[in-house]
């Protein structure tokens, strides 16, 4: 581990200490391309999913869902902290054949903490997020379509299908919404809110309305937009994650597309029953000193809320953002302005200290964990309070079809809240 000092304040860099694995390799020769992975950690477990588009044969959507071809969602598992993993296999089949079930990628994922029951959100279909429309309300043929699928077997089987005409029809009659789906990466499931069976879930969802929350009482059987079906929360925000707060609020940080750095917004709840509630103003933190300074790369990463204790044993909790930090310039495509990815990190001490989005702006620190070309990420806290960190590195661009685009290799890498604060923070187990 070392300490550098740039012109975006200082920076701790990862060193060969903290071990890498490749766990889908693009290669362009073989027509092997990877995007997109999650990440799912529990005691020593760790459970990877990435999208696999080997499947796509013209790249017509940016290679994503609602291109030519077709793609899945694949899974790899293991049981060793990260050390030893399974051969990949399938999760959620793309079967190329028109409808619903051309594609499926994005994988928003989450596991149940008490029943050990898996759930991902897809988004799905023929239709791409770009191409996506309502001509009449309540008909969503041409729409980017949302599927919904279940484990009981720790992620190695998968049963579910399409729930879009659920999900559009929360919206229904409040705004416009003709496309949306469900951000990929972690759903945050509460710990303090549990009506019937399970702890509450909560869940981005981007739009053409910007960036909202809907959340699960019953483990994504059905979805309730947070704040109301007419809250928008990020009005200019793109895709998004969410956490919980300890005091119950909620905090959504979103990419903001064509600018610089994050949105923050947060939710706080107005009962004990945690049923009404307001959302706040959103805040941005664009900072290149002291913010999460994004350079237009139009990405989104993860973002954790940990517990933590400081170096002279007092009790704090230590925000973690994972997003690529950018390259400064202009630059013809993605891939140029998608580099760096970071883990940018910052201490907060009372409720008071994290109360409202405004303290959320400035105050980061960043952690770089790859200079190269990098883009999407995710990470969860496993068992022993390690951070389970997936990301795409080693990125690639290049035609694909009619259209040009750009794939990764999937890499993991487990690292301690030492390891990302360069010994400042360590991990307090929370009761």
């Amino acid at each position: 581990m070392k300490t550098i000092l740039t012109a975006f304040g200082m920076v701790v860099v990862a060193t060969a200490a903290c071990a890498q694995t490749t766990l889908w390799k693009t290669d362009t020769a073989s027509h092997k391309y990877y995007r997109i992975p999650a990440i799912v950690a529990y005691d020593n477990h760790v459970i990877a999913f990435s999208d696999n588009r080997s499947g796509v044969t013209d790249a017509t959507s940016w290679g994503d869902v609602g291109s030519v071809g077709n793609i899945s969602i694949e899974v790899r598992h293991s049981n060793d902290g990260g050390q030893t993993w399974t051969a990949p296999r399938c999760a959620v089949m793309g079967f190329g054949s028109g409808n619903f079930d051309q594609s499926h990628g994005d994988a928003a994922v989450v596991r149940d903490r008490e029943t050990g029951r898996m759930l991902i959100m897809t988004g799905s279909g023929e239709v791409g997020y770009g191409r996506s429309r309502v001509d009449v309300p309540g008909d969503y043929s041409k729409v980017l379509k949302v599927g919904r699928y279940y484990s009981l077997d720790d992620g190695y089987t998968w049963n579910g299908g399409d729930v879009t005409s659920q999900i559009y029809d929360l919206y229904r009659g409040h705004g416009n919404i003709f496309r949306l789906f469900f951000t990929s990466g972690r759903i945050c499931q509460s710990r303090l809110v549990k009506h019937g069976t399970y702890y509450r879930l909560y869940s981005a969802v981007v739009t053409n309305e910007g960036s909202l929350v809907v959340y699960s009482d019953d483990f994504g059987h059905t979805w309730v937009p947070l704040g109301g079906a007419d809250a928008r929360p990020a009005p200019q925000g793109d895709e998004a994650k969410i956490e919980e707060l300890p005091d119950g609020r909620v905090l959504l940080s979103c990419r903001r597309s064509g600018q610089d750095g994050r949105w923050f917004n947060i939710f706080t709840y107005a009962d004990r029953q945690c049923q009404d509630g307001s959302w706040a103003e959103p805040v941005a933190s664009e900072k290149h000193d002291g913010g999460t300074a994004t350079i237009n790369n139009n990405c989104n990463g993860e973002i954790l809320f940990i517990p933590a204790l400081d170096a002279d044993g007092r009790k704090v909790y230590v925000a973690l953002q994972s997003v690529p930090r950018g390259t400064p310039g202009n630059h013809p495509t993605n891939l140029e302005r998608r580099s760096h990815v970071s883990i940018y990190w910052k201490a907060f001490d009372t409720a008071d200290s994290w109360a409202t989005p405004d303290r959320w702006a400035e105050g980061w620190q960043r952690h770089e964990i790859t200079d190269g070309y990098s883009a999407y990420s995710s990470m969860a806290l496993d068992g022993n309070g390690d951070i389970c960190f997936i990301y795409e590195d080693h990125g690639v661009h290049f035609r694909l079809g009619s259209q040009p685009t750009e794939m990764y290799d999937i890499l993991y890498r487990h690292l301690s809240l030492q390891d990302i604060t360069g010994g400042r923070y360590q991990y307090r187990a929370a009761k």
